[in-house]
């Protein structure tokens, strides 16, 4: 077979040739393509179901604090027994803790660059809000929930629902999981357990609303 011969059988196959190797790169690139997809949907499902979880916590510790109240302000409650004291301040450390441990779980997988204020605000007002059953308790104190529209009162049951609807907001609107640097995220949970929310004034949902309209 002479060269030229060769030259054009080559000549005549190559662009099958080219047409099998293109059409294999692309195959490659599709299917690299089809498990990365496939990897991402399963790391937002994944995400999806903590994010849930952590709001169904939320739920949880909201109602461990409720019955702790009725419990302490039932009028058959002396909190003068040291025993019945003891025990109900048990209760309410660990709530308390749990409220802190969740504090840091929100804060690492929900926090947003462009929610972090608004979400720093929540938590760090929550976490102020539980604090005084455990306060009320050393000091042989029933709580001073006298009305549903008593101040503490309405931080403790705004801030757990703010936070709770914020939560879910956040899952049912945002496809992709949170993004924020570690130095952020890290700063964003040190300013949310920062005493300031001790002494800053927390304005209600109703406060709020009346500023509006007088506005």
């Amino acid at each position: 077979m002479t060269t030229d011969q060769i030259v054009s059988i080559v000549t005549s196959i190559l662009p099958t040739i080219i047409l099998v190797i293109g059409g294999q790169f692309l195959l490659n690139r599709y299917e690299i393509s089809r498990k990365s997809k496939e990897q991402e949907i399963e790391l937002i499902r994944t995400v999806r179901e903590k994010q849930y979880t952590a709001v169904e916590s939320l739920y949880a510790s909201f109602a461990k604090f409720m019955a702790l109240y009725r419990l302490i302000n039932d009028n058959s409650t002396d909190l003068g027994n040291p025993k019945t004291r003891d025990k109900l301040l048990q209760r309410a450390i660990q709530a308390e803790s749990e409220i802190d441990a969740l504090i840091l779980r929100i804060g690492c997988e929900f926090a947003q660059q462009d929610t972090e204020q608004i979400l720093e605000s929540l938590l760090g007002h929550l976490r102020q809000s539980v604090q005084l059953w455990r306060e009320s308790i050393q000091s042989g104190n029933k709580l001073p929930f006298w009305s549903s529209r008593q101040k503490d009162y309405v931080r403790f049951k705004e801030t757990f629902a703010a936070t709770a609807a914020f939560m879910v907001h956040q899952i049912q609107n945002r496809l992709e999981p949170p993004k924020m640097r570690m130095d952020e995220t890290k700063l964003f949970l040190l300013n949310a357990f920062n005493n300031k929310y001790e002494f800053e004034k927390y304005e209600s949902a109703e406060e709020k609303a009346f500023q509006n309209k007088a506005a």
